[in-house]
């Protein structure tokens, strides 16, 4: 199984330390310590960068896959037994060779490893369905249950050949056990006696030689008959095996070496059985050592939050919050935040110069772009948001950090030379440059002219890249060239500090003269320093500046608005929420009013009944009329005081203000405003211009006094014009509901001033909407003292007559 297909055009990097500069190696060794075995590990060592989208395509989806695994049921998945098998596979292909029981032991573990990885997909449809792409790994691949039998027939979960691995072994092994047996016992009655004896030291016994002795004191060595093994360094004891257990143990070394002989021919035997499974042990390897590789991916891609962005055939980048890896990982284990990159770059903007002060994070953001682009053409999840675009390179050349070398006689613009000539003559379209300090190292004036050169050719060469820089005249280029755009490393003017964040559209100010104040510099120097600047080029850069400080401003009054706008939306939910609540509690109200309205009624009828019961029963009709006008009577009282309790709580409650003697006010129904002239208990005489009224104190609202008008003419001449003129007939028809009610009570605001006797309100019949909801709205007021319909001939019900008291 070939995990890595060759790349149809081949990877071009340049220089050849490409990896160690962009720190890609280092990323490597953090994949290859994920690995659970040397299998995982030799994945990563052949791990090479590609060129072929949908092969990154496929190792890419596998890892994001596993992640998913990971996050859902990582302790169920079995990475157990992933053992290289290159010294047990290297011995199968060699002819009449023999497996000892660690290799066969070490081999079924393989075995049994790839075996419970086919059942972990095999036998659940919702991972085959969750994890397609893993469990297509293991298409075609199925394990020997007869093999694994057949080892599991011979050796033991210790990894021992069974003793009933044969029937001889099994004679061979049940005479040892008899044979050790009777050692012991011999042994123990020889040690008994010569113990008795006092011819043993205090250590009575010992091993020599691979056999059990007695340790004897050296003057009573001669007493015993035995073979004598060894001796202590003084001379002082002997180390003698008796002789009644020297053929015991004589025994004992036939029937060992009978056991040897059985077990070499046992696993002879499988081993030639093993045999012509040796490619598919191979296989089974390779698998593990694949999902080992894949797993430690996954699980290097969650340590970095690394997501899978979308693939780009058509050379787009678009990274959203991307983070350098490495960055990452040491502020995670700080719990500091690490400051993500946003750009874009297209067809139309290809080449990104950035400017910015130094220690501004340019080298990081260029480096982060670089190391993004391998990991993801390496088959590695990237750090970034998961609706990031990324395409792929056929090469990638960087210009970063000083190549200087005294060996090669190659100082630091020369090296910087050297690149661009490479760049010039090898880069093409499919090409990402990555380019630092472009141009420095010599002569600003010189090298500023040379890498405008340089960057108009490789523009021409319709390259993609990012490029770093303190130069103006190449900020001016990128700004006036097509496929070329600016972007500068933030910088905060206040504390005079770096914010690591990338601005794309403009360029930035390298803040050289505010560094100098920070650092410590005096002023004097540093106005030497200015007047020593060529005058446009300190215009410029106080330009850039100046526009930096403009927008950091507009940037935070943008997100103090975006406070309010949020304060707002709360404001208004909560709002939202209020409302809601008063309408349900609404409808609620009604609800229960509708219902007491119903079991009023019911209760009604309940006594209606007993009352005509007993009007048909003659008990005295007189009577009965009473008692039915009693309780009509006394219904009528209680829903009076109840509708006056109600009136008083939903009207009346908590008023605004205390009415006083010489206030101005209004009744709560009407609009009129009258001067209070009078107090009597719970009421008032209003003026109300030349008419006097007793109101009710809680019918009254206090309002802004009014200036008075001259009295002159007016109370008697003005009012009885006024009067005159007054209508105590109104015509509704065709009005809205709310129109046609606030009609009507300036209808009998007016016809209460002008002490009207009779008002008459023309609503028409229809369907008795408008008619009911007016006579509601009448039973209100105090000074209503009845409402009929008109007189068949002049209307009938489509006339309210009203009549004041």
């Amino acid at each position: 199984m070939e995990y890595y297909q060759k790349n149809k055009h081949r990877f071009k990097r340049y220089p050849q330390d490409l990896f160690e500069k962009l720190e890609f190696d280092k990323v490597l060794q953090l994949l290859s310590e994920k690995c659970q075995s040397s299998l995982g590990k030799e994945h990563v060592e052949r791990m090479r960068v590609m060129t072929d989208p949908a092969k990154i395509e496929q190792l890419l989806t596998e890892v994001n896959e596993f992640k998913q695994l990971i996050m859902d049921e990582e302790q169920s998945f079995p990475l157990d037994n992933y053992l290289s098998l290159r010294e047990e596979l290297g011995f199968l292909e060699v002819e009449n060779t023999v497996l000892n029981e660690e290799q066969v032991f070490r081999l079924y573990k393989v075995l049994e490893a790839a075996n419970t990885l086919l059942r972990y997909f095999q036998f659940n449809a919702d991972r085959q369905e969750k994890y397609p792409n893993l469990f297509k790994l293991l298409d075609g691949v199925k394990v020997s249950r007869e093999l694994l039998h057949q080892i599991k027939e011979v050796i033991d979960k210790d990894g021992k050949v069974r003793s009933d691995a044969s029937k001889e072994l099994i004679s061979i092994r049940k005479s040892i056990s008899q044979r050790y047996k009777e050692l012991d016992r011999q042994f123990v009655q020889s040690l008994r006696e010569y113990k008795n004896n006092n011819w043993l030291a205090d250590s009575v016994e010992s091993i020599r030689n691979g056999r059990r002795v007695l340790a004897v004191l050296a003057e009573y060595k001669r007493k015993i008959r035995g073979i004598i093994h060894d001796e202590s360094k003084t001379g002082s004891i002997a180390y003698i095996e008796p002789d009644v257990t020297l053929q015991i143990n004589n025994d004992l070394v036939g029937l060992q070496l009978a056991e040897k002989r059985e077990i070499y021919r046992i696993l002879q035997v499988l081993t030639q059985y093993i045999r012509p499974y040796k490619n598919d042990i191979q296989e089974y390897q390779t698998l593990l050592g694949i999902f080992d590789f894949i797993h430690a991916k996954a699980q290097l891609a969650w340590d970095m939050d690394a997501h899978l962005p979308h693939i780009s055939r058509e050379k787009k980048i678009e990274l959203f919050n991307a983070r350098h890896p490495l960055l990452f990982l040491k502020n995670k284990a700080l719990k500091k935040k690490t400051v993500p990159l946003s750009f874009e770059l297209s067809l139309a903007n290809r080449i990104l110069l950035v400017s910015g002060p130094n220690a501004g994070g340019k080298s990081v953001m260029l480096k982060t772009v670089g190391l993004l682009q391998l990991m993801l053409q390496s088959g590695l999840l990237v750090p970034l948001n998961d609706h990031s675009f990324m395409t792929i390179f056929q090469q990638i050349f960087v210009d970063i950090g000083d190549e200087q070398s005294i060996e090669n006689d190659l100082s630091t613009y020369s090296s910087r030379l050297r690149n661009m000539h490479h760049f010039i003559e090898e880069a093409n379209a499919k090409t990402l440059l990555l380019m630092d300090e472009f141009g420095s190292g010599t002569d600003p004036a010189l090298g500023g002219a040379i890498a405008e050169a340089v960057l108009e050719h490789l523009n021409q060469k319709f390259c993609y890249g990012v490029v770093t820089t303190h130069y103006s005249n190449l900020k001016v280029y990128a700004s006036e060239t097509t496929g070329i755009f600016n972007g500068c490393m933030t910088f905060d003017y206040k504390t005079l500090s770096p914010k690591y964040i990338l601005e794309t559209g403009k360029p930035g100010s390298s803040f050289a003269f505010e560094l100098a104040v920070k650092s410590g510099m005096s002023e004097t120097i540093i106005k030497k320093a200015k007047s020593k600047v060529d005058t446009q080029y300190q215009q410029f850069d106080e330009l850039l500046t100046t526009l930096q400080r403009e927008k950091s401003a507009a940037e935070e009054k943008v997100r103090q608005a975006a406070k309010k706008e949020e304060a707002y939306k709360k404001l208004l939910e909560e709002y939202e929420v209020k409302k809601r609540d008063l309408e349900l509690k609404r409808k609620k109200i009604i609800l229960e009013t509708e219902e007491k309205a119903l079991a009023e009624l019911q209760a009604s009828n309940k006594k209606f009944e007993n009352l005509v019961k007993e009007l048909k029963e003659n008990k005295g009709e007189k009577q009965t009329i009473q008692k039915i006008k009693k309780e009509i009577q006394k219904d009528r009282v209680r829903l009076s005081n109840s509708i006056e309790i109600l009136k008083d709580n939903i009207y009346y409650k908590d008023t605004e203000k205390a009415v006083a003697e010489g206030d101005f006010v209004r009744l709560r129904t009407g609009r009129e405003v009258g001067e209070v002239t009078e107090f009597r208990k719970n009421k008032c005489i209003v003026q109300f211009d030349s008419l006097k009224t007793l109101v009710k104190t809680k019918e009254l609202v206090v309002v802004e006094p009014i200036k008075k008008k001259q009295k002159a003419g007016y109370n008697f001449y003005n009012s009885v014009e006024r009067k005159s003129q007054f209508e105590n007939s109104i015509d509704i028809r065709g009005q809205r509901r709310v129109e046609a009610l606030k009609a009507v009570e300036d209808l009998i605001d007016e016809g209460l001033m002008y002490n009207a006797d009779e008002l008459k309100v023309i609503h028409g019949i229809g369907d008795g909407i408008l008619r009911r909801s007016i006579r509601d709205m009448l039973r209100t007021y105090k000074a209503v003292k009845s409402v009929r319909d008109e007189d068949p001939q002049y209307g009938g019900a489509g006339v309210s007559i009203i009549e004041l008291g």
